[in-house]
């Protein structure tokens, strides 16, 4: 049998030897010469592993790609891999590089925490070796928190989303250049928008033929929740677990709360109350679900108040709901989540005489923004008074209403209501 510093030397040469894979642009940028180790989580199949490839092919104008040191460490060829075998990596990569010694490394470590305690070794060449360290992981495996705990103030970590749109129309090769919605392409975006809204944005979905799309979500969501909840968190009742997944990704954009779902719940599929707050708290953690809540200056009233559903594709809605339609106004809610949620914003939900569904504090400027299908006699007071509520109540004079294809402005009592069509909205830069 080979040793392991046998593996890594050849796993090392076949990566410096084989020709890297075309990868599109994504929005996000990470620092490549920074001091702290840079990390980097999110879904399974999100692009993780592209995304390496596209920061290695912008290191390789700068450094020698024998510098660069990539291992993936879920190639099969590494099991098992135990703490004390990662001692052989780097004795590995210096006996085929002996002259890079004294050199800067630019380490990137793809799934690293799939070996147990892979922190202490990680600190270690941090802390005694000429390296810069780039880690990727599952959100399910690689969470924030540990993050935070194992590194010890070492690290900068960055999260990675399913594509936005201006993403999803790169990976279609069309470049998203502000001119593009006054030409002829507009036509092509709006029927790409409603793909983008219906299938989501994992990569491999998007390239995907349409037939052969549910499939795939269906998998990502077999792998995304069950695996990953019931093998990260120990979890036991999954008949339990499927339920409420279910009825989450069915109710996007609504209010939910435990104690309404504990008491609407069927008794052969009622966990125990402390069950269901374990089971929400693992869907959180991983960062499938989130739950938006309600603007207030008193966390009482923040915490004590229903939350707002809303998952991490729009694609899962497709495969997962109780009954799938295309039902625009929320698959349009949770998309427009999505985009506000990539820059990290801080995002609640308001509600007072009316409602407003988004308020996002950005840069420590506030902005407001509703979503609705389109703009109609039926739902134009609602509409209006709720945005023009949130609006006085933050002292704003400009708000957004995003809707399928209306485009027309309102002035109301001294304040500017811009109505904007979603796929021209979403081309924004975040």
């Amino acid at each position: 049998m080979e040793s392991k510093k046998e593996i890594f030397k050849f796993l090392i040469k076949e990566f410096h030897e084989k020709k890297l894979p075309e990868v599109v642009k994504r929005d996000l940028e990470l620092p490549l010469n920074s001091d702290k180790i840079i990390t980097l989580s999110g879904p399974r199949r999100v692009g993780k592993t592209y995304y390496f490839y596209y920061l290695i092919q912008q290191l390789k104008k700068k450094v020698p790609l024998q510098r660069i040191l990539y291992i993936n460490f879920e190639d099969d060829r590494l099991f098992p891999l135990r703490l004390e075998n990662l001692n052989d990596l780097l004795e590995a990569y210096f006996e085929l590089y002996p002259e890079n010694k004294d050199k800067k490394i630019y380490c990137f470590f793809d799934e690293i925490q799939i070996v147990e305690k892979w922190e202490v070794f990680i600190r270690r060449i941090y802390d005694k070796e000429n390296v810069r360290i780039f880690i990727t992981g599952s959100s399910s495996k690689l969470l924030a928190r540990e993050i935070a705990s194992s590194l010890r103030g070492r690290t900068l970590h960055y999260k990675l989303y399913p594509l936005s749109f201006r993403e999803f129309l790169r990976f279609r090769g069309i470049q998203p250049e502000p001119s593009i919605v006054y030409g002829k392409e507009r036509f092509k975006l709006k029927k790409l928008f409603g793909e983008y809204l219906i299938f989501g944005g994992f990569p491999e979905v998007v390239k995907e033929k349409k037939d052969l799309k549910p499939a795939i979500l269906n998998n990502y969501y077999e792998m995304i929740v069950y695996r990953d909840l019931v093998e990260r968190f120990a979890l036991r009742n999954t008949r339990a677990l499927r339920a409420l997944c279910k009825y989450l990704i069915s109710n996007i954009g609504g209010l939910f709360s435990i104690n309404s779902y504990y008491k609407s719940t069927e008794r052969d599929l009622k966990p125990a109350r402390e069950t269901l707050f374990e089971y929400i708290s693992c869907l959180q953690e991983i960062e499938f679900v989130y739950f938006l809540p309600i603007f207030s200056f008193s966390l009482k009233t923040q915490q004590s108040n229903p939350r707002k559903i809303y998952i991490i594709d729009n694609g899962f809605f497709n495969v997962v709901a109780f009954k799938f339609s295309k039902n625009y106004g929320h698959l349009l809610e949770n998309a427009v989540f999505l985009k506000l949620k990539r820059s990290e914003n801080e995002i609640y939900y308001y509600k007072k005489k009316k409602e407003c569904d988004f308020m996002i504090r950005k840069s420590g400027r506030w902005q407001v923004y509703q979503v609705t299908q389109q703009i109609n006699e039926q739902n134009k007071e609602r509409e209006i008074e709720g945005i023009l509520e949130a609006m006085n109540f933050l002292r704003l004079k400009r708000g957004i209403i995003i809707t399928k294809d209306q485009e027309f402005e309102i002035q109301e009592k001294g304040r500017r209501i811009q109505i904007i069509p979603a796929w021209k909205w979403f081309l924004r830069a975040n």
